[in-house]
């Protein structure tokens, strides 16, 4: 039995930290390099797993490079592969990221084959059925409607990790136990609405138990149905962004898993979020528990 079995992207990620943003035509010298492994799910689950939960990873790759690597680094941090595809002749995701050193922030630049998208046939609907928590980021939304169908005939609590609307989002949004939404999805679900009417309106309008919508360097805003939390970050000098909306989502998992209330699930998810801005790259410095329970946040397992 695993403790979480995630479908979303995994990407190679391409850093490239400057001291500042660039203008056309010009040189400019970067401050730093990196190469790791990315993608939403697959960062969440490198965190789970260096947390001590038993995770798989469902999702497909190209028969390239990346797709070699990514999935290589994944094995390296324990997290199950067998249901990982690889498409002959496809490329796998990459993305390169910008980093401004002053603040942080970063500029995505990505690429994604559509042969590398997941399937329903992919799905691993046993080992779902007997997780303790189903991840999902909506990217492929049929193989995750699908997945979540399955977990919630089975009692298995779906995660949504909320991004993107698209055809088959609003069932996908009714078939998910806790929605996390990034801070812009609100506003395209529903144009014109607040992050934290968002998060009001998508608990009245899909049910699910929890709906939360993180507000970046603020921290993250959430309603159960009894009470309204504005969870705030914790302060650090942040040196990449990159990737920590994926901590936040692990951290949620972890404190849910643990049964915490959903005041502290938001504080220990912040808290992990926070302390992985610390490092350039999205797995670089996910921290410890020991780190996120030094800083505030106390979960033991």
């Amino acid at each position: 039995m695993f403790d979480v079995v995630g479908i979303g992207l995994n990407a190679i990620d391409y850093l490239v930290g400057l001291p500042r943003f660039p203008v056309p035509g010009e040189k400019l010298r970067m401050s730093a390099f990196a190469r790791e492994g990315g993608g939403q799910v697959a960062t969440a689950l490198v965190a789970l797993s260096r947390w001590g939960c038993r995770c798989k990873y469902v999702g497909t790759v190209g028969d390239d490079e990346h797709g070699r690597l990514s999935s290589l680094l994944l094995s390296r941090e324990g997290v199950d592969l067998a249901h990982v595809r690889t498409v002959p002749g496809a490329s796998s995701q990459f993305a390169v990221i910008l980093v401004e050193e002053e603040t942080g922030e970063r500029t995505i630049l990505w690429d994604r084959d559509p042969r590398i998208r997941v399937s329903p046939e992919d799905l691993p609907l046993d080992d779902i059925r007997r997780a303790r928590a189903l991840l999902l980021d909506g990217h492929d939304v049929p193989p995750a409607i699908i997945a979540a169908r399955t977990a919630r005939a089975a009692g298995v609590p779906v995660v949504l990790d909320a991004e993107k609307v698209q055809e088959g989002t609003d069932e996908l949004l009714s078939l998910s136990d806790h929605i996390v939404a990034a801070g812009h999805f609100p506003g395209v679900l529903m144009p014109g609405a607040s992050a934290e009417d968002g998060a009001r309106e998508i608990l009245r309008r899909y049910a699910p138990r929890t709906a939360t919508v993180t507000l970046g360097p603020r921290g993250a805003f959430g309603c159960d149905g009894r009470e309204e939390i504005f969870s705030p970050s914790i302060r650090v000098e942040a040196v990449d962004t990159t990737g920590a909306g994926d901590i936040f989502h692990a951290g949620f998992l972890y404190a849910l898993l643990e049964g915490l209330p959903f005041r502290e699930i938001l504080a220990f998810a912040n808290t992990a979020a926070g302390l992985s801005c610390k490092g350039m790259g999205g797995r670089a410095a996910i921290p410890t528990i020991e780190a996120i329970q030094a800083a505030g946040a106390s979960p033991d397992r």
